[in-house]
């Protein structure tokens, strides 16, 4: 939950605004906000809230107003009473205002030390948190109006910052609509005068830059009598005699983004998509973590994610494949090899990696982490030492490291597996035109699947040399006809079998028994029967949800644990080789 301050004032959840009834409670809160921390005394607020004529009971209704503001508040928020008043104490980031101003303040460093694709991607995020004028309907009344004066030059302020930030990346083409209009509506501000100036300049419409400059002058002098400042004269001068320096570097925009080509369409996961691209532009979300069932597709939908994410990180987004790696030593190694960065001699190389990306605004996304992820300690030390770095791990095993947040991605719903299978068996087969019979086959083979992308696709290519209504008699057992991916795809990829054993071989010995051993519940099993029948531990129950090779369900009479059908097949025919199977069953 957080307090809105630049716009109209409310307090926003995360499934929306929260009610605060009447308009005086609003009105309340905004008193208190301006003065955040400070106490005021309760004449102060209730002139605040009903100016000077209040009504007999104003004292009273002010109490009612505390209290029932104090329920809205979301923690740590609070409002304490001192003496005969009041204050509100909250942390920085539950106010967008306070978001808005330590945003503005990075914007600058970055400036100032000649980065500008992060400091324009800083003050974008910065101005992207306004919703209209500062306290909205309160901004003229006396307890707001010089803080709301405060935030909307602040305002001009960081868009000022950014055009020069994005004039410095030679965005100039992009941002003239927007300079000329903000000239128009600001004349007095000389700073946005010259960027518009500048602007068109690079346009090569030089005389209309000097026109510009003409009207400014005669503005400036008809409403207050004085002369431009020496630095919008002295554009005007770099202008006229064509001043070189006054074109942009070469090589000044922010770098693209380093992904590797989706191979076809990411079919089924928009509403994963809409939700990762959120979390990704968290302040607070900075190591994300994507976990599923091997087969689930979880590169597949990252990668997407991090394409459509890319143009909101300064330096775009970069990708890493540890899938070859077998010591978790090399993890950083690896990382740094893949952006291009090299070793400095004598310096531990983790901090050789941080150093180089320290600077950068940059969404790294890291595949495969699951069987290196010993070395996921590495990636909260290295984004501690990198602020602006945001980690977008897909990872089998739960990482389990601090500011982790867990992505589970799911199978596919059936409607988008089936979209899915008919997508890839056109593909296989251009001719392929299924008839009800078809169509009906189709959607109980996703469902024998589980929803499992990789599957589905597998099961797809099938086409070629089955029909679906025989692809579906042949389904049992499942493992045996789900091979032959493409071979561009790592081995594990190819079969679905492979995957599992991937998976499987993540486990240590007694996890990796008491999977085969849960395989003999048809249905699934409660804590106690998966204790009592394979002798199993809660703590082992954990790895193997953590694993993505158990699925837990609360239920009304407790927990439920229960496999996939792929996962469960793959157990039972480990379970076959074991010498105490039929005890067991």
């Amino acid at each position: 939950m957080e307090i809105r301050v630049l716009g109209p004032v409310e307090l926003v959840a995360e499934d929306g605004p929260v009610p605060l009834g009447a308009l005086k409670q609003r009105r309340l809160l905004s008193a208190l906000v301006v003065h955040a921390g400070e106490a005021r005394s309760a004449d102060l607020l209730v002139d605040a809230i009903w100016g000077p004529s209040p009504p007999a009971s104003a004292a009273k209704l002010l109490q009612t107003y505390v209290s029932q503001l104090r329920k809205a508040l979301p923690a740590p928020a609070r409002i304490r009473t001192r003496g005969a008043g009041y204050a509100l104490e909250l942390e920085d980031e539950l106010l967008d205002a306070a978001r808005f101003e330590r945003l503005l303040s990075q914007g600058r460093a970055a400036s100032r030390g000649g980065n500008p694709a992060l400091a324009a991607s800083l003050l974008r995020r910065a101005l992207g948190l306004w919703r209209g004028q500062a306290y909205g309907d309160f901004a003229y009344e006396e307890f707001a109006r010089a803080e709301a004066e405060r935030l909307e030059e602040l305002h001009l302020a960081a868009l000022e910052e950014r055009i020069e930030a994005e004039l410095a990346l030679g965005r100039h083409d992009d941002l003239l609509p927007e300079l000329r209009s903000l000239a128009a509506a600001h004349p007095g501000r000389e700073r946005l005068q010259a960027q518009a100036m500048l602007a068109l300049y690079r346009c090569g419409r030089q005389s209309e830059a000097l026109d510009l400059y003409t009207d400014a002058r005669a503005r400036l002098r008809d409403e207050l009598g004085l002369d431009p400042g020496a630095e919008l004269r002295e554009l005007q001068r770099r202008i006229l005699r064509h001043d070189r320096e006054l074109a942009v570097e070469a090589g000044a925009e922010a770098e693209a983004s380093a992904l590797p080509a989706p191979p076809n369409p990411l079919l089924g996961r928009g509403r994963e998509l809409a939700e990762l691209s959120e979390l990704l532009l968290r302040d607070e979300v900075r190591l994300l973590v994507l976990t599923g069932a091997g087969g689930s597709g979880k590169t597949r939908l990252a990668l997407e994610a991090a394409r459509e994410s890319a143009e909101s990180f300064a330096n775009g987004a970069a990708f890493v494949n540890l899938a070859p790696l077998r010591d978790p030593a090399f993890v950083v190694g690896a990382i740094a090899r893949a952006l291009g960065i090299t070793d400095v001699s004598g310096q531990d190389s983790l901090q050789t990696l941080a150093d180089a990306l320290g600077p950068r605004e940059l969404l790294l996304l890291v595949d495969n982490a699951e069987h290196v992820r010993a070395a996921a300690p590495s990636f909260v030390e290295l984004l501690a030492r990198a602020p602006h770095l945001t980690l977008l791990v897909t990872s089998r095993v739960v990482l389990h490291v601090s500011g982790e947040q867990v992505y589970p991605v799911e199978p596919l719903a059936v409607r988008a597996a089936v979209a899915l299978f008919l997508e890839r068996a056109r593909e296989a087969e251009p001719r392929f035109h299924p008839d009800t019979a078809a169509e009906q086959a189709i959607q109980r083979i996703c469902e024998r699947l589980d929803g499992l992308p990789l599957a589905i696709e597998l099961a797809a290519s099938r086409v070629r040399a089955l029909s679906a209504v025989e692809l579906l008699d042949r389904l049992d057992p499942r493992l045996p006809l789900l091979t032959g991916g493409p071979r561009d795809l790592p081995a594990r990829q190819q079969t679905l079998r492979a995957t599992l054993e991937w998976s499987y071989g993540l486990l240590a010995d007694a996890e990796g028994r008491d999977l085969c051993y849960l395989a003999v519940f048809d249905g699934g099993c409660t804590l106690e029967a998966a204790e009592a029948v394979s002798g199993t531990t809660f703590e082992r129950l954990c790895s193997l949800v953590d694993a993505n090779l158990l699925r837990h369900a609360a239920t009304a009479q407790g927990s439920r644990y229960s496999m996939l059908e792929t996962i469960r097949e793959y157990a039972a025919e480990r379970l076959d080789a074991l010498a105490d199977v039929e005890a067991l069953r």
